[in-house]
């Protein structure tokens, strides 16, 4: 997953990139900048879905974080980017964010079937964050979520003070969507799967966290 799937030429192909916000975004933050963004695909007769990743589905959905520093998403329907683009852009001018508010930058670092596949994926598991006309937004699968995290909070320079807390959320979320404790061997399984490097290390210290879901 550390590796990119995109060139430079490709790069103006995707929504935006995330950059420093004047803000953190609250569970209210979010909800305000995605209606607005809803709003305006509405206006041009779209109906938009993505799916989120990252702190913005602890934000608004699992509520284990006050706040994220920005919704990170991607889609499968490149072609309606620049109106979603826009939809995004008039977003962050009505509540005077940074256009990074909202981007798909972790786009960047799936490939292409495996995006396609989790997309269809979350289509089917239904987690929805947030709806309204023009623009719906869904979780992520949790295993996904899962990986993804563990493995940032093992990199260093990139970890941060809640990744931790924030993959022992989606660890027991799959563990209720399954309605068992979770194997070890699954999660390795995925992350290869996925094409991610995840250390003994955050496996020790999600059990400490959450034992009660995971074994192995």
């Amino acid at each position: 997953m550390g590796q990119c799937f995109s060139d430079t030429a490709s790069l103006t192909d995707f929504v935006n990139r995330p950059g420093v916000e004047d803000k953190q975004l609250t569970a209210e933050d979010i909800k305000r900048g995605l209606g607005l963004t809803a709003k305006h695909l509405k206006s041009k007769k779209k109906q938009i879905t993505v799916v989120a990743v990252g702190g913005a589905i602890n934000t608004i959905l699992l509520r284990s974080r006050a706040s994220t520093a920005d919704v990170d998403f991607f889609s499968v329907d490149a072609a309606n980017n620049p109106v979603l683009r826009d939809g995004i852009k008039s977003a962050a001018k009505s509540m005077q964010l940074g256009e990074g508010w909202m981007n798909n930058h972790t786009a960047l670092f799936i490939a292409p079937n495996t995006k396609t596949n989790l997309y269809n994926e979350a289509i089917s598991d239904g987690v929805v964050i947030f709806d309204e006309p023009g623009l719906k937004v869904l979780a992520a699968p949790w295993m996904y979520c899962l990986v993804a995290k563990l493995e940032k909070a093992g990199k260093r320079g990139n970890a941060k003070s809640y990744d931790m807390s924030d993959a022992s959320q989606y660890l027991i979320q799959e563990s209720k969507r399954r309605g068992t404790k979770i194997k070890v061997a699954d999660i390795e399984a995925k992350a290869i799967a996925y094409g991610a490097k995840i250390q003994e290390a955050q496996i020790k210290e999600l059990k400490a966290l959450c034992g009660g879901y995971i074994e192995g």
